[in-house]
């Protein structure tokens, strides 16, 4: 358990002595556990979609061999986590995730802020350069060295990422979304029907749903959906409707924008879905049940590459 004293804050030095590293799940190892049967034939007839999945594993398993050599080289304690969970990142001074940004995703939803401070630090490695985009990655198996010597030695510090706290009828649920949440029917192919609430406004609406973004969320599915680009730094939200019946609504639509308190969504479902970060978690809602969305109090403490400030440019400027 980390005490007060060893507790971060966003912009401050990293200390490490103890490191939780989190390693995803490849396709190879999927189908070892839970075998394939179209996986194994087209592994074995040596399909180019197979040697894709084949590529990616073999660098995933170079580059964790590689970050956690350089680790114990830096004379730190490592543990070697696949379920990460709250215990572990409770016990970590700085959460090292190898895998893509679905590992990040996944792995950010077992970190809270503590009484004492913003929560550990997280630093994640891209390990397979050939088929991930790596948007959080701030390392390669070919420059984590660099990076981690930077850390230890105080010269890149923690950034703040804003996370989305939901509430279903006030009671808040454990998991903050750092990227976004869409609230759909259960079977997205059918018609969300709600009530949607934004500064004293109601309306409603029968639409596919309703995409809340965080701002390192607004490069993702919802400007895709006709969302904007927001600062990183924002503390804010940003949702879209997306494919509003027009026809059926009273008025003036209510069909997107910046927010940082105040929406909600009351649900006129029987079987409604809160899809947060993707498919990493799902959560169900029922007929009258009431979805607020609001930022999370505090920032995550994130070790963001070096040239993200370039990278949300070319984002906002395109």
């Amino acid at each position: 358990m980390r005490g007060p004293e060893r507790q971060h804050h966003v912009g401050e030095p990293v200390r490490v002595q103890r490191v939780a590293l989190v390693r995803k799940t490849t396709a190879l190892d999927a189908q070892a556990r839970h075998p394939d049967a179209k996986l194994a034939r087209a592994l074995a007839s040596r399909d180019p979609s197979a040697d894709r999945v084949r590529l990616a594993h073999d660098e995933h398993v170079h580059c964790t061999a590689t970050v956690e050599a350089e680790l114990r080289k830096a004379g730190v304690q490592v543990r070697i986590v696949d379920g990460f969970s709250r215990r572990d990142a409770q016990w970590a001074d700085l959460v090292v995730t190898v895998g893509g940004d679905g590992t990040f995703l996944r792995a950010s939803h077992h970190v809270d802020a503590g009484v004492h401070g913003d929560g550990v630090p997280m630093l994640a490695v891209n390990s397979a350069v050939s088929s991930s985009v790596g948007w959080f990655c701030a390392a390669t198996a070919t420059d984590f060295a660099d990076v981690l010597g930077d850390v230890l030695a105080g010269r890149l510090r923690s950034r703040g990422l804003w996370r989305m706290q939901v509430r279903i009828n006030g009671r808040p649920l454990r998991d903050l979304a750092l990227n976004d949440v869409l609230l759909a029917h259960r079977v997205p192919a059918e018609t969300t029907r709600y009530e949607l609430r934004l500064l004293g406004a109601t309306q409603d609406q029968r639409s596919s749903g309703i995409w809340v973004a965080t701002p390192a969320g607004s490069t993702a599915a919802i400007r895709s959906a006709g969302g904007s680009v927001m600062d990183l730094e924002a503390r804010a939200l940003q949702f879209r409707v997306r494919e509003l019946m027009g026809w059926a609504v009273q008025g003036e639509p209510i069909a997107g924008g910046v927010f940082d308190d105040g929406l909600v969504a009351v649900s006129r479902m029987a079987t409604g879905m809160l899809y947060i970060d993707g498919n990493h978690r799902r959560v169900a809602f029922g007929f009258g049940d009431r979805i607020d969305f609001r930022c999370a109090e505090r920032p995550m403490p994130w070790i963001a590459p070096r040239e993200l400030d370039q990278r949300r440019a070319r984002a906002m400027a395109g």
